[in-house]
């Protein structure tokens, strides 16, 4: 391997790493190359994928910082986790399986689970916090939250979970009440374009344009029935009409006698 693709190698991943420490994960194309040490989460209908840092299990805070992707401080941090941990249970329903992708949850099952996890039914203040905690956890890609559909799917951070984190979140889906089914919203097919008409005869084929252009010229009046009357003539007369020339007088000769 020559040393400029060496060099050229390492510029890439330098260019990548530095992405994602001032953004945070990086959706990209689903071609986009691997980069060293950038762990990538494949959307489902493989539209793009994420690339984000690998953190090594038992990470503290010190290498987090130097990957990059140190905790993120929120407000109301509490809540926050609660809302993430009903989440979890919503759209992790395959517990023997990878959190990534998951399946699309809804609002509707996070305030019913967040109501049940209270022991009480559902309050309009419920909604201020769930909103807000979806909010915070989607800017930190712990979550994907649609606010217009109302309807989120697990972050491409839940990827960097270790098994140890996995299983203490099984057990907190196993105490949280069952989520209602979800209900999504219907994505209306894009239309498409009427194709165009094609004029077919029963007898024949399609007519060519010049005969198309032929038929849709006026035909001429038809000749009126023996015994009919036949148009009445324009009593005006013509502008363009020119009238025959005098013809000269003729002149008279004497016949002698």
């Amino acid at each position: 391997m020559s040393a400029d693709v060496v060099e050229n190698g390492r510029a890439y991943n330098a260019l990548w790493w530095a992405k994602v420490q001032s953004g945070g994960p990086q959706k990209v194309p689903a071609d986009t190359p691997a980069v060293a040490g950038l762990a990538r989460a494949v959307e489902p209908d493989g539209s793009g994928l994420w690339m984000l840092p690998t953190v090594p299990d038992g990470a503290g805070h010190g290498v987090l910082e130097e990957l990059g992707a140190p905790p993120v401080a929120v407000e109301m941090p509490n809540e926050t986790a609660r809302v993430l941990a009903i989440c979890v249970a919503c759209c992790w329903t395959d517990r023997d399986a990878s959190t990534w992708p998951g399946v699309t949850g809804t609002l509707a099952q996070v305030k019913a689970v967040y109501a049940g996890m209270r022991g009480r039914a559902e309050q309009s203040s419920d909604l201020t916090l769930i909103i807000g905690s979806l909010r915070r956890l989607h800017a930190t890609h712990w979550l994907l939250w649609n606010e217009k559909a109302g309807e989120v799917r697990l972050g491409p951070r839940t990827i960097t979970w270790s098994p140890s984190d996995l299983a203490t979140l099984r057990e907190i889906c196993r105490v949280l009440p069952d989520p209602p089914p979800a209900v999504l919203v219907a994505r209306a097919p894009e239309p498409t374009p009427d194709p165009l008409p094609v004029a077919a005869s029963a007898d024949g084929p399609a007519p060519s344009s010049d005969q198309a252009a032929a038929s849709a010229l006026p035909s001429p009046a038809a000749p009126p029935a023996d015994g009919a009357p036949g148009p009445t003539p324009d009593p005006s007369p013509s502008l363009t009409s020119t009238s025959p020339a005098p013809s000269a007088p003729a002149r008279s000769t004497e016949q002698s006698g």
